[in-house]
């Protein structure tokens, strides 16, 4: 005992009760003051006393049974077991005192005693003392329980009994070496106390079989008492390979013979023991026989009257019969048999009925459903040869019934749909078991969809219609034409009063459609659902359901089967925050946080807005996929022209007819192989431009490539987000930025099918809600500031947060680019959802070409235009520069320029052509010649910083061809009559000059624009090393000169 504390005197009753009310109520008074053990051993004590109530010592023990880990510590454990054994004992001797010893005091004893010594005894090995008191506690029971057949204590012998059973199933096999005495009083026992005896030795023999202890049942020279633990009790159990099969098998027997003598909870607790016995013995199924059908009747029997765990426990006892009743080969098996294992199936779910009228989270229906679930999959678990067994479930009774009554609950029962889906799933996610989980997924395909009525209820079975959707092993055949049927059906009961129903189902029916198309061949699925889907974008009443067959029935037809089903997983899941290093610290506090709700922010887009700061002047809705036409195993991304390829010796390959990169090695082999070519210093002059230009490009496998920045904004609308997110503003705060709902720890994530590289996400700590239009009420809460703002003809940047979405495009397209949102209300709520896509114009790629470091700012504009002559020599489809090949930055990479020319006629004055030059082309304007047209550039003062030439006559032959005696395009008369001066009125006019346009197209393509403007017309003149640009190129132009 401590030293500090003194020990705990005598208390009276009136102080006892008190005590044991602290404790409840978890108040340290007494502990404080006195130390544990001391009032353990008070309590110990006083269980002796003459002069305390009976009530009272009834109360010490639950007292003690209930908080014995704080009573008996460590310390001071030994001693007090010790001292409670010998009050067990004196209690027990005593004679029968209605004032001190009562059996019912002698029976609580025994009982706390047990519960007390089972829960602080944690080990034997280091505790010799306590080891002693249990053997001594084991040795008091066992003198009790042998005194079969007298009449006056059998209720004290039958607590005995549960004690040492208890014990025995604490410390397996503790009783093993007198499992034959206790076989002996089993047999002498007549009175009502033989259950207990007979549940004691069916645990002792449950533990010898599953530990696989080797003794005798049938040796009695062990004594009875004085009890001596067994050696594998203090230490390691000894094992062996084989068990004494016959002593064992014939006590089996015995127990087999009198299950008539148990309760309906007893034969609970005994049919627990014994099946698996029974299953380790392998015992023919003929001596289980009597057992699990005409003895578990009477275990059906006392069903009724339990709830909850225990019909649950009562029916794996049954699904553990039946097991035994299969294990059996399947020849050894009768008809007979089989039928028994289904009628035991239907007997125990009679407990359970009540699950097909309640709901689906009801336990009754978790209960019937597990217990189906056992009764499927018990043989296989112990199968050695798993394709065997499988194929004797397959044919076996019980499983035909069972698939027949999953079909009749479906039809009958839609409420249990998704049950049966989880129930399904459960057998899908198991590797070992997931041909069972199919095998019911196509028993549903024939017998339940030719059965269901098609009309408005049928939307109950589209989970089910959406797995079967999804299994490979299914033929779609079947689930097609009953969506067809519905589809039709919706077209044709289509009214007035129909309401959101038929988008409703129609939007569900193409989600299954996409299923199919997810895992299915689409040669599989073709003709029936080509069908379907034309028949739906032309008939179907919703505009919505329409649109998106219209674009599955395209995907379907024009997009190869790989290809689709990777279109078809963009967008699947919203993405969520990975751990990462440079993780926002909001989201690695662990904090409660509310769950996220998906159906509050599926339509988060319509009140959450990301728009672009600089509209696009062509919203550009397609994009030019290219199939690959590289040789040999060239990939598909050989399209960049940037790539370390294997030296290639042939001259019809290494050219300019493609795009295909060229390495190093391949050009010291190449410049081996071809003749030395001539080549004057112009040519000479404009390749040590280019070279010096490349050089600077990055070669972005390499190394970080070249940016484009696309500036956006974010903001949300304060009416709706309110009202979605119950957010609600304090009406005593005039401060405006409490009256407005805010978000925070934003977190933008960015993904495109577009080849635009990896796009960083982008993070905005806080951003405040727009206040609500002037119109309405709620702005009466919002300050004057924000009332300025709302009477502004310009939007509050308060309200709005700048986003910058990086691309690294690997080539020149235009496309869209998926925007995922994350973000946290100020209670912790979790939003995600996915916002509009952004739009990605070919105007977005247009960059100034890179300065290599060495130039100074003044040569910057010379430097532009050589480069420009260089380049526009080079995209000369008959030039030879087509044979260069050029490194890029990092000295891994090399490029060659492969051009193409094409020319636009604009019809629009010069004036205008050169306002709408100066707004959008400005950065890239890099020469204007002719004076008259100079002049007008200098005027405007926008562009600056490039070269200025008074002659048109300097660029190229064709140029100086062109802006002489143009008069236009050919036309032909329609009539005779028709005036040739009016046909050439709008052709004839003065050439004024050029102006030079150079735009870099990352990553390493550069376009051209040579603007011969006249008075009432421009001849734009457009040379590319990347042609596919062409086709965005001529609607750019016209938006932007002829808008």
């Amino acid at each position: 005992m401590s030293a500090d504390k003194p020990p705990l005197k005598p208390l009276s009753p009136q102080e006892w009760e008190s005590l044991i009310e602290d404790f409840q109520h978890g108040r340290e008074t007494w502990t404080s003051a006195h130390p544990a053990a001391s009032i353990a051993d008070l309590a110990v004590s006083s269980l002796l006393r003459r002069d305390l109530p009976l009530a009272l010592k009834h109360s010490l023990l639950v007292f003690l049974e209930e908080f014995g880990d704080a009573l008996f510590v460590p310390a001071s454990r030994a001693q007090l077991l010790g001292r409670l054994v010998e009050a067990l004992r004196s209690v027990v001797q005593s004679p029968l005192d209605p004032a001190f010893a009562t059996y019912a005091l002698k029976e609580q004893v025994m009982v706390s005693t047990t519960s007390i010594f089972v829960s602080v005894v944690d080990g034997l090995g280091g505790e010799e003392q306590c080891a002693r008191d249990l053997a001594s506690l084991v040795e008091l029971l066992l003198a009790i329980v042998n005194r079969p057949n007298h009449g006056p204590d059998r209720q004290t012998r039958a607590v005995a009994c549960e004690c040492l059973r208890q014990l025995e199933r604490n410390w397996p096999c503790l009783l093993a070496e007198i499992a034959g005495h206790l076989w002996s009083l089993c047999q002498s026992e007549r009175t009502h106390a033989s259950q207990s005896y007979f549940l004691l030795f069916a645990q002792v023999i449950h533990d010898i079989v599953t530990r696989k202890v080797d003794v005798s049942i049938l040796n009695t020279s062990v004594p009875l008492v004085p009890f001596n633990l067994p050696q594998w009790v203090l230490g390691p159990t000894r094992e062996v390979s084989a068990l004494n099969y016959k002593e064992l098998r014939r006590a089996m027997a015995f127990l087999l013979e009198w299950p008539q003598i148990l309760t309906p909870c007893g034969m609970m607790e005994f049919m627990h023991m014994i099946i698996p016995v029974a299953v380790a013995l392998e015992l023919q199924a003929s001596m289980l026989k009597m057992l699990s059908m005409d003895k578990s009747i009477k275990l059906l029997v006392g069903l009724s009257q339990f709830q909850g765990k225990h019909k649950a426990l009562k029916l794996d006892l049954l699904a553990l019969c039946s097991l035994c009743l299969g294990s059996q080969n399947s020849e050894d098996v009768s008809q007979e048999d089989s039928l028994s294992v289904v009628n035991l199936f239907k007997d125990g779910l009679v407990s359970v009925s009540a699950f097909k009228w309640m709901p689906p989270w009801s336990t009754e229906t978790a209960v019937a459903f597990r217990t189906l679930y056992n009764f499927l999959i018990g043989t296989l678990s112990l199968s050695v040869d798993n394709s065997i067994k499988a194929k004797m479930l397959l044919e076996s009774t019980i499983f035909c019934f069972l698939q027949g009554m999953i079909v009749e609950m479906t039809m009958e029962f839609q409420q249990l749909v998704p049950t049966i889906v989880s129930f399904v799933n459960r057998f899908l996610g198991c590797n070992k078991h997931c041909w069972l989980g199919e095998r019911l997924l196509q028993t549903l395909d024939e017998r339940l969809l030719p059965k269901v009525s098609v009309d408005y209820k049928l939307v109950a079975y589209f989970a089910i219609f959406d797995k079967i959707a999804g299994n490979i092993t299914i033929p779609p055949r079947g689930l097609l034409e009953l969506l067809t049927n519905l589809v039709i059906f919706l077209v044709k009961k289509h009214g007035p009063d129909t309401g959101l129903r038929s988008w409703s189902q129609g939007i569900k029916v193409l989600g299954i459609c996409r299923t199919m198309m997810m895992h299915h061949h689409s040669s599989r699925l073709f003709l029936r659902l080509s069908r379907l889907l034309a028949f739906a974008c032309l008939y179907f009443p919703d505009l919505e359901v329409r649109d998106n067959a219209r674009i599955y029935l395209r995907m379907l037809v024009c997009v190869p089967g790989k290809k689709l089903r990777e279109l078809l997983k963009l967008g699947e899941q919203l993405p969520t925050m990975t751990p990462s290093g440079e993780s926002d610290t909001f989201f690695n506090v662990q904090a409660p946080r509310l769950p996220h709700d998906p159906r509050k922010s599926r339509n988060i887009s319509a009140y959450v807005h990301l728009e672009r700061v600089v509209p696009l002047l062509v919203k550009q809705s397609w994009s030019l996929s290219l199939a690959n036409l590289g040789f040999g195993n060239a990939k598909a991304e050989s399209i960049v022209g940037i790539k370390d390829s294997k030296p290639k010796f042939d001259d019809a390959v290494i050219g300019i007819t493609s795009d295909e990169p060229i390495s190093s090695e391949s050009l010291n082999v190449e410049q081996q192989l071809e003749p030395l070519r001539v080549m004057d210093a112009k040519i000479s002059e404009m390749l040590g431009t280019l070279r010096r230009h490349f050089s600077s490009i990055p070669d972005f496998r390499h190394m970080p490539g070249i940016k484009v920045k696309i500036s956006c904004c974010l903001r949300f609308e304060s009416d709706p987000f309110s009202r979605i997110w119950r957010f609600s503003s304090p009406s005593d705060n005039p401060n405006a930025a409490d009256a407005l709902p805010a978000i925070y720890a934003t977190v933008l994530k960015f993904s495109s099918s577009a080849p635009y590289g990896p796009i960083p996400l982008f993070r905005i700590p806080f951003l405040l809600g727009e206040p609500p239009k002037k119109n309405d009420s709620s702005v009466q809460k919002v300050n004057s500031d924000v009332h300025a703002v709302e009477n502004g003809t310009h939007e509050d940047d308060s309200f709005r947060a700048s986003v910058t979405i990086e691309l690294e495009p690997r080539e020149p397209t235009p496309g869209m680019v998926d925007v995922f949102l994350e973000t946290n209300l100020a209670n912790g709520q979790i939003i995600r959802g996915q916002l509009h896509s952004i739009s990605v114009g070919i105007e977005d790629m247009f960059l100034k070409a890179i300065t290599p470091s060495d130039i100074p700012d003044s040569s910057v504009p010379l430097y532009y235009s050589d480069l420009f002559t260089s380049l526009w020599e080079a995209c000369d489809g008959s030039s030879n520069f087509g044979r260069e090949t050029f490194p890029l930055k990092g000295g891994k990479g090399v490029a060659a320029i492969s051009g193409t020319r094409s020319v636009k006629l604009l019809e629009v004055p010069a004036s205008s052509v050169i306002q709408s030059t100066e707004r959008y082309l400005a950065p890239f304007v890099v020469k204007v010649t002719g004076e008259p047209l100079s002049d007008l550039v200098k005027d405007g003062g926008v562009i600056k910083d490039i070269i200025w030439k008074d002659s048109v006559l300097d660029i190229s032959d064709d140029a100086t061809l062109a802006s002489v005696n143009f008069e236009g395009p050919l036309q032909l008369k329609y009539t005779d009559e028709e005036d040739d001066r009016e046909t050439y009125a709008n052709y004839t006019s003065r050439n004024m000059g050029c102006i030079h346009i150079l735009i870099f197209l990352p990553p390493r393509y550069h376009l051209l624009l040579q603007m011969e403007v006249s008075d009432a017309s421009t001849l734009v003149r457009i040379r590319t090393d990347h042609w596919p640009c062409l086709a965005y190129i001529d609607d750019y132009l016209e938006a932007l000169y002829l808008a």
